[in-house]
């Protein structure tokens, strides 16, 4: 996986051998000599990964990470801290500023490659996230706000399998002395999949040996597995100090590990890390989906718009041709509705469109499709219904309107009535926009042969 990585530090020498390794395994290195050319370089670049040095003259690393994170532009580029003092009050600091790991010097290779290769997976996730809500920005769909702050949303749950019910729970009164967090213990792997299968949580935390020789690798690989925990930040405690290990869970998908044994405040900072990107993640995808819900869904009446009227049709067809079981088709429009909006406003012809989808649910089934087509004009679609039981529910609609006047506003009730054309389909017929011009015709018969009531295809025909 290339990308580009920018390489900070104040020593010519550390900047090139960390390019030579870089661009030996393919990635486009871009270099800087201090902390305000960091920054520059970075808002202007937009670089895939940061390799960021603490020690150096004017601004430090701590100060340039602080910098990027409070930075909407640059808060979700992945920040490695590199540094020659290798102390768990060094690393709680660079954390606290939003560092995403700690590489020591002299850098290994491997604990280098297996950072970048994990922190570059996650950063792609990001750029396509961000790229859908940017997206659904621009077509009206979302007001996503890029900025948030972690402090005010704490809320989140994690389950912590260490084998170990004593360690267990002194994790959990550390986690829980810090954060509101929901902590629940897990003695087993078996466990965790339990509990993952009934609340997955936001966070992960294993160790490396679970009790009866279970080997929380394999755990971390089921995880990763699993759609409904695929996207939660697994902490992995690497007890046999190996960096091969550690190398091994990244490429497994963790999102962090930790080394034992180890200060509480350094495994509180790096779970308040990964809470962090997973919430933020969270907020993407929730409003990717929210934006896609958008773009198909009428924003009035909280009805199906035509865009998904014309997709969802044709699936009802296809169900026509397996079962072998007619469908009826449905066009509607509110009669003499202009008139609503020339006399009482536009707000009063809201109310109407909206109690009316409120009846018209009210009176379907769930398997039903309701649509609003636009202005005054609605679509029902009944799958499976003979011509009896389609008669019968489009009167039932009809009534529904017509019997109850619909309230504007101001104590102020109307009288509406609705025209109803009907088409039926069967299996044979593929073509559904056929069957919705059928419907349209009926329609048409109704509106102009009285209103205020059913019309059928065969009739009009």
């Amino acid at each position: 996986m290339s990308g580009r990585i920018l390489v900070v530090d104040d020593l010519a020498t550390n900047r090139l051998i960390l390019k030579a390794k870089l661009s030996a395994s393919y990635y486009n290195v871009l270099l800087a000599e201090s902390g305000e050319e960091a920054l520059e370089i970075a808002h202007r670049e937009l670089p895939d990964m940061i390799l960021l040095d603490v020690m150096m003259p004017g601004m430090d690393g701590y100060e340039v990470c602080r910098a990027l994170k409070a930075s909407a532009q640059t808060a979700h580029i992945p920040v490695v801290m590199v540094t020659a003092a290798n102390q768990q009050e060094e690393r709680i600091r660079g954390l606290d500023a939003g560092a995403d790991d700690f590489l020591n010097k002299p850098i290994n290779d491997m604990t280098l490659f297996a950072r970048v290769r994990n922190l570059m997976r996650v950063k792609v996730m990001f750029d396509e996230l961000k790229l859908r809500e940017s997206t659904s920005q621009d077509l009206g769909l979302s007001d996503f706000i890029d900025t948030h702050d972690f402090a005010t949303d704490y809320a989140g749950s994690v389950v912590l399998a260490t084998g170990d019910t004593g360690l267990g729970g002194r994790w959990r009164d550390c986690i829980t002395s810090r954060f509101p967090f929901d902590v629940r213990l897990a003695d087993s792997g078996q466990t965790v999949l339990e509990l993952a299968e009934i609340h997955p949580p936001d966070a992960f935390i294993i160790t490396q040996h679970l009790g009866n020789g279970e080997d929380g690798l394999r755990l971390v690989s089921m995880l990763k597995a699993n759609p409904a925990t695929r996207q939660s930040a697994i902490l992995l405690v690497i007890e046999d100090g190996k960096l091969e290990t550690a190398t091994k869970a990244l490429d497994l998908g963790a999102s962090d590990y930790i080394c034992a044994p180890f200060d509480a405040n350094e495994m509180a900072a790096r779970l308040r890390s990964q809470m962090r990107r997973k919430k933020y993640s969270d907020r993407l995808r929730s409003n990717v989906r929210d934006s896609l819900r958008m773009a198909v869904i009428d924003p009035l009446t909280g009805l199906y718009n035509r865009r998904y009227a014309t997709q969802h049709i044709h699936r009802i067809v296809e169900r026509a041709g397996e079962t072998g079981l007619p469908y009826a088709v449905l066009m509607m429009d509110l009669d003499r509705f202009k008139t609503v909006n020339d006399v009482h406003g536009h707000a009063a012809g809201d109310a109407v469109l909206k109690e009316f989808a409120r009846r018209l649910q009210e009176n379907l089934r769930g398997i039903d499709l309701v649509a609003r087509l636009g202005g005054e004009e609605f679509l029902v679609v009944l799958p499976d219904t003979t011509a009896r039981s389609a008669e019968i529910a489009a009167e039932r609609l009809r009534k529904a309107i017509d019997e109850t006047p619909i309230p504007i506003g101001g104590g102020k009730m109307l009288d509406i009535t609705v025209s109803i054309g009907v088409a039926f389909g069967t299996a044979a017929d593929r073509d559904p926009e056929k069957i919705i011009e059928n419907a349209d015709a009926a329609l048409y018969k109704a509106k102009t042969t009285g209103r205020n009531r059913v019309s059928f295809f065969a009739e009009a025909a």
